[in-house]
């Protein structure tokens, strides 16, 4: 009698401990495009799946499910953009020490390929949170982070008009070119690296308006200094030539009055009758 009530006492926790240990179990359908992996706790083991199927998830055993197709992660100022509400933006730090707010977005895939699987697994594990959208704990605490250290070990290298100017073309080339090997030890490929904004503060933003003014009247007045430059050096070469003119009309005229002495002296010696001419009252010697 008492083994039997014992028994009745027992039946209700016992099948509440099987149902517990038996959540979760059931078929399972990994869908086209994506990859998963099995994981047993109980004996640590891992079988990975690389086609579309349906699988038996049994007790102590989860399923992380990887899609193969590109995949976005924006970390922007915007709030209603991006996989994080409000400001998620990277923060960089310029050759200066200022801090840059910049939108970023990284595209990248899984390969869908035994090793890659492997590694992304063992590197990332079961997810604790969201355990159905491994990618969204990936990009969140793995890729987020990666890209603020790729981000600052670029835009350490330059100044904040650079950035926001004439070298912010290459600034997403050279922060894939950091990226890449810092995913590609994940298992992950990485497509791209596009920065899309670049937010400095409003007093950055007015020094630099502050500095471009101090550099267009630097070169305004540069182009003054060389006009006024031009102005004298042009006077310079007039003077000069009209110096030169007046020499040369100088030595015309002289030129010109020796011309009419030796014209008269012609003139002279063609009238001149071969006589003396008479001066004076005194008789005019003989030779």
């Amino acid at each position: 009698m008492h083994t039997t009530i014992v028994r009745k006492r027992l039946l209700p926790g016992a099948a509440l401990l099987l149902l517990l240990s038996c959540a979760g179990c059931g078929f399972h359908t990994i869908p086209p495009g994506s990859v998963g992996v099995k994981f047993d706790g109980a004996t640590g083991l891992t079988e990975h799946l690389l086609r579309p199927q349906v699988v038996w998830v049994g007790w102590n055993q989860q399923l992380v499910i990887y899609p193969t197709n590109i995949q976005t992660a924006s970390y922007v100022q915007n709030a209603t953009e991006g996989d994080k509400q409000g400001d998620d933006s990277i923060q960089a730090c310029t050759r200066e020490g200022a801090i840059l707010p910049v939108d970023v977005t990284v595209t990248y895939r899984i390969p869908a390929d035994p090793e890659s699987i492997k590694t992304i697994f063992n590197t990332f594990g079961v997810p604790d949170e969201d355990p159905d959208q491994p990618l969204h704990f990936i990009q969140r605490e793995h890729i987020r982070w990666a890209a603020i250290v790729a981000v600052n070990d670029v835009s350490g290298r330059y100044s904040i008009f650079d950035l926001i100017s004439k070298d912010r073309a290459q600034f997403s080339t050279q922060v894939k070119d950091v990226l890449a090997p810092i995913l590609e030890k994940w298992g992950l490929h990485l497509e791209d690296v596009m920065i899309r904004e670049v937010h400095p503060p409003q007093e950055i933003v007015d020094k630099i308006i502050q500095q471009q003014q101090q550099h267009a009247e630097l070169q305004r007045i540069k182009i003054l200094k060389q006009q006024a430059i031009t102005e004298a050096q042009t006077t310079l070469i007039q003077a000069q030539q009209q110096a030169e003119m007046n020499r040369l009309l100088s030595n015309q005229g002289d030129q010109a009055i020796a011309l009419k002495k030796l014209e008269r002296r012609r003139v002279f010696i063609e009238r001149w009758d071969g006589q003396s001419p008479l001066i004076g009252s005194g008789p005019i010697p003989q030779p």
